[in-house]
């Protein structure tokens, strides 16, 4: 049981500390980062707004997981939010390959494979967590009455 515990744990801060990392790399390297899938920061408007979206987004997302991870009751709702997260993001990959005609680099794919593995692993840890937490509460026979 604590080993399922610890490894809802361990998922969570591998998100956690993912999404943060990430984020600052788009911060400190966004044109060497945009090369890899092709998408041209052309402007100082396509740049700003690179560092927004994929830089500054991921790295405050990554501080709330940072926040659940380091609170233990906290921790499914960390998970349940990194697999929504994940999750977009192989929504919108998905949407993206169907609507658009051609063949992307196949990076897209690796990235994709990522995301779906990542909301799944995160989606099945929490579920885990959400088992274990309900089957280690004391039941009502075990609860010591409180004074009034």
């Amino acid at each position: 049981m604590t080993l399922m515990i610890g490894f809802a744990r361990v998922v969570l801060w591998l998100a956690a500390l993912t999404f943060a990392a990430v984020g600052i790399a788009f911060l400190l390297w966004p044109l060497r980062l945009a090369a890899m899938v092709q998408l041209p920061l052309a402007n100082p408007t396509a740049l700003v707004d690179f560092y927004a979206t994929y830089g500054g987004f991921q790295l405050g997302f990554g501080v709330v997981l940072i926040m659940c991870a380091r609170r233990r009751e906290k921790t499914r709702f960390g998970l349940l939010a990194a697999a929504c997260g994940l999750g977009g993001f192989a929504v919108g990959r998905i949407f993206g390959l169907l609507s658009v005609t051609g063949s992307p680099k196949p990076i897209i794919y690796a990235y994709l494979a990522v995301e779906v593995t990542g909301t799944a692993v995160a989606l099945w840890a929490a579920r885990a967590e959400n088992i274990l937490s309900v089957s280690c509460r004391p039941s009502s026979a075990q609860r010591v009455p409180t004074q009034t």
